[in-house]
């Protein structure tokens, strides 16, 4: 039995645990407490027989907008650090990278930019055509990624304008730079999903747990395991100038008024694409 939970909505179709991040209303907006769910039911589905792959979308009109603003605002605007993230806690990977089956995402229409590291932790991606994903957050009010496995997933002058500048792209860009497997028609994300979850669950448990504990540690030996202490060194979120006052119109205006403030330092639109 999983759950219940605050956050997700899970069913199990055979061998496949399906997960859906259930806040349509916040946009699916990622928060401490669906991350710590999240940690919880991989756990759980970790030490569980039955579940072989372990599948994940997003409820509503989209995968997800990225990190709750408002989370962060409090945290940042009030206290300069973000809320809930304990200090004396040693920087590392994600729990995710370290779920030992399969993890396969579909998304669909905007994906902001926590959302898309939490992509990078996923083995396979599948996209809907029309998805948008979005780093451009990266221009005020966030701090940049260097603690993501994303670092190898995109040439490095596309991962310099993302963290850099801020920026989005398409999901055949993303196919392009391998980020996601496949991208479909938006109808046909659920069932393709399905279908990549039933597929990847023919791999015997042993096989899909050493190969995916070899290709990691692979990883982990090229430096993907000491980004996380360059990260927590180096955030990048700001208690000063327009990142304060970006989080300040955020708690005490409203979200629409905070992105709108945003925008008003893009000079030249045609330069926001990646």
């Amino acid at each position: 039995m999983y759950g219940p939970y605050n956050n997700w909505l899970i069913t199990q179709d055979g061998p496949v645990l399906e997960l859906v991040i259930n806040r349509p209303d916040q946009r699916n907006a990622i928060t401490f407490e669906l991350e710590h769910e999240l940690k919880l039911i991989l756990n759980q589905a970790a030490d569980d027989d039955s579940v072989s792959v372990v599948t994940m979308r997003g409820a509503g009109k989209c995968f997800s907008a990225g990190h709750d603003l408002k989370e962060v605002a409090e945290g940042y605007y009030k206290e300069g650090k973000p809320s809930g993230v304990d200090p004396h806690v040693l920087p590392a990977l994600r729990p995710w990278w370290y779920f030992p089956k399969v993890l396969i995402a579909g998304v669909h229409e905007f994906v902001g930019p926590i959302a898309q590291d939490l992509l990078a932790h996923c083995d396979f991606v599948i996209a809907a055509e029309g998805t948008r994903f979005s780093f451009e957050q990266a221009r005020m009010g966030s701090g940049n990624i260097f603690w993501s496995p994303l670092v190898f997933m995109f040439p490095m002058r596309v991962y310099k304008k993302m963290m850099l500048m801020g920026g989005w792209f398409t999901a055949e860009q993303a196919e392009k730079w391998d980020f996601v497997q496949r991208v479909v028609k938006p109808e046909d994300l659920e069932s393709s999903l399905r279908a990549w979850g039933k597929e990847a669950a023919h791999t015997s448990h042993a096989q899909m747990k050493m190969g995916k504990l070899n290709i990691h540690r692979q990883y982990e030996l090229m430096g993907l395991a000491q980004m996380a202490i360059v990260g927590n060194a180096h955030s990048g979120h700001g208690g000063e100038g327009n990142d304060k006052e970006f989080f300040r119109i955020v708690l005490q205006e409203g979200l629409k008024k905070a992105l709108a403030f945003r925008q008003t330092f893009v000079t030249d639109d045609s330069i926001t694409q990646v």
